[in-house]
């Protein structure tokens, strides 16, 4: 009988299939494609129910799992049982948050100040038709730059205390920086301030002003919210999935899902063209039709030189399977940031500003007056060297440690 793992998905196959079956199952829940009898026939093999749920946590696509199991009785009743009691949990939440979403634009509206509610709850609703069907960590709200300090000031007034301070470097953060983050005392990351889509130094230049201007409006919860165009939201999410290296499942079923919508797809593609991000949505759409069985628009039309998009997915998808999270920091993270964009001057530009644009962390490493704050730059650089050093010595150690088979 045939595993999860055997289940011609168009992922190439590696050569652990334990560790890959239990992903083809989550991504048989998340898919149109065959995807009853790919549950029928998995659900006949042998799989491992815990990484299965491990692995729906890690890749947020529980409500995905849940629906797949609900009526199921081919699937074991404790399982559905469990996934029953982690989208209860799951669906109280996002009711919650969408309370506290209702009061922060309230709050917002009140002080003047317009906004875009940003994935999240709304994301949900517009996607699948129920907020509770996404799976999300916290609140995200797009501003104008202009808008940054009244809008702190309003959240601080709804009593959410900011995770950041900097009074010193607030303007500098404002041209390098994208996001302040609120909570609470309970939830320290529950509310995202952003002004750019991504920080400066990954040299991809979205206007705000432009998305607002394209902004459409959408109903939520029988209130009226200001969301993302369609066409700027695949563009987004497909840049905030890369940002992340697309470690999550949930990041690709979004994408899958939006591109169904019946989208302006030459607009989408001369935008991608002029933001130098082709190879970028070119990995986002790939991975959706390998991984979830999306059916290509053939309005798409990408430039020759994304035509490594597919081996950049395959390999992307095999490390999405064994539920690795990027570690962002890293020289092997900056190295395929830059290898997914297409332009030289592209990759140029982010070497030029990651090395020499410093960040909160260097800020916070040594403490400069304000006359002297161009030192960072340095700083900055000393800091990156020590750290390309210090992995160097892990690589040589890990090269020279003897092998343990025999």
């Amino acid at each position: 009988m045939a595993t999860a793992s055997q289940l011609d998905f168009g992922l190439p196959r590696p050569s652990t299939s334990v560790d890959i079956s239990e992903f083809d199952f989550l991504r048989a829940c998340c898919g149109k494609a065959r995807r009853d009898s790919v549950l029928a026939e998995a659900l006949r093999g042998k799989l491992d129910w815990d990484r299965i749920l491990k692995l729906a946590t890690h890749h947020r696509v529980l409500p995905a799992l849940h629906r797949a199991l609900r009526g199921r009785n081919d699937a074991p009743a404790s399982i559905r049982a469990a996934a029953d009691a982690r989208f209860s949990i799951h669906s109280r939440r996002v009711l919650r948050l969408s309370a506290v979403l209702a009061g922060i634009l309230w709050q917002f509206e009140h002080h003047g100040i317009e906004v875009l509610a940003h994935k999240g709850p709304v994301l949900a609703q517009q996607l699948y038709g129920d907020p509770a069907m996404r799976d999300f960590g916290d609140l995200d709200f797009l501003v104008r730059t202009a808008d940054v300090a009244p809008a702190q000031s309003a959240l601080r007034e709804l009593g959410y205390t900011p995770r950041l301070t900097l009074p010193s470097q607030h303007r500098e953060y404002l041209r390098i920086g994208y996001e302040y983050v609120f909570g609470s005392a309970a939830e320290p990351n529950l509310i995202e301030l952003q002004w750019q889509i991504v920080p400066r130094f990954y040299s991809i230049a979205t206007s705000m002003e432009s998305l607002f201007k394209r902004s459409a409006e959408s109903d939520f919860e029988g209130m009226r919210v200001r969301t993302l165009c369609n066409e700027d939201l695949m563009v987004v999410l497909c840049v905030h999935a890369a940002k992340h290296q697309w470690s999550q499942l949930g990041m690709v079923r979004d994408v899958a899902t939006l591109a169904q919508l019946g989208l302006d797809w030459q607009w989408i593609m001369a935008e991608a063209r002029r933001l130098g991000i082709e190879r970028i949505v070119a990995v986002s759409l790939e991975l959706a039709r390998t991984l979830l069985g999306l059916e290509l628009p053939q309005a798409l039309g990408f430039h020759p030189a994304i035509l490594d998009a597919e081996v950049l997915a395959g390999n992307i998808a095999k490390r999405m399977s064994q539920g690795e999270e990027p570690d962002t920091q890293s020289m092997r993270y900056f190295g395929l940031m830059m290898n997914l964009r297409e332009r030289s001057r592209d990759r140029a530009r982010f070497a030029w500003r990651l090395a020499l644009t410093p960040g909160v962390s260097d800020w916070q490493a040594i403490s400069l007056p304000e006359w002297a704050s161009s030192f960072y730059r340095a700083v900055r650089v000393m800091r990156l060297a020590q750290r390309g050093w210090r992995g160097a010595i892990s690589a040589l150690r890990a090269f020279a440690r003897p092998s343990s088979r025999t």
